[in-house]
């Protein structure tokens, strides 16, 4: 905490917390060479329904370019599909297949079977802690801007 006096104390703790636990379940996940990229891809798609790849480039925070290679593998391992939108024709939207609707869900209770595991050491208030620290957290991950909070 004492290299970053100038923060709260509550977010350098959050911050740090958050980044470990996220490192640690990053180390569950299944080892068949999926990216993190890839299995962001397919969160976004299971997530938000259809979406053009400029769309989900700027959900990534990424160029449209540098999506390309993913989308392509995920294309490849019947992950993803490409098709017309129902409103503009010329729109292509790209869409979770069931296959990577189930890899994604795969992804999803590997690290959470282990987080699951390790929260069993913890007492009762202390996993409920953890539940609400969890909602705060999503609700937070969407805030585009500070000022959407208020």
């Amino acid at each position: 905490m004492e290299d970053f006096p100038e923060l709260p104390e509550a977010a350098v703790a959050a911050s740090i917390g958050a980044t470990n636990l996220a490192q640690r379940m990053r180390a569950e996940r299944p080892r068949d060479g999926t990216t993190l990229s890839m299995i962001s891809a397919l969160t976004h798609l299971d997530r938000e329904g259809p979406l053009t790849a400029g769309r989900l480039a700027a959900l990534q925070r990424a160029k449209p370019q540098t999506l390309t290679r993913t989308l392509a593998r995920l294309e490849e391992r019947g992950w993803i599909a490409r098709g017309p939108s129902d409103t503009d024709r010329r729109q292509v939207l790209l869409h979770l297949t069931e296959q990577g609707a189930a890899r994604l869900r795969e992804d999803v209770r590997s690290r959470t079977a282990w987080l699951a595991q390790a929260m069993e050491r913890l007492s009762p208030t202390e996993r409920e802690v953890l539940r609400i620290a969890g909602t705060l957290m999503a609700d937070l991950a969407t805030w585009d801007d500070i000022e959407d909070a208020r």
